[in-house]
């Protein structure tokens, strides 16, 4: 799951006007419009709002789980 933002001083990845993500750590938008951090630098957001996958694999279920990517499936 997302980690809700806060305001961290020494943030490196800016989310939105008002937010951050520690550096290695990718912005993800929740639902409502506010931020969540993904642990993930190069993960993928899930569309449920609350979920991110890691590099090399997708969101399935939507936001429960993370299966590998494959480049042959649509």
């Amino acid at each position: 799951p997302l980690r809700a933002t806060g305001t961290h001083p020494g943030g490196l990845v800016p989310c939105g006007a008002a937010g951050s993500c520690r550096g290695g750590q990718r912005c993800c938008q929740a639902r409502g419009g506010s931020w969540g951090c993904c642990p993930f630098a190069q993960g993928s957001c899930c569309s449920d709002g609350r979920h991110c996958c890691p590099a090399g694999s997708r969101c399935t279920a939507g936001g429960w789980g993370c299966s590998p990517q494959r480049w042959d499936l649509p």
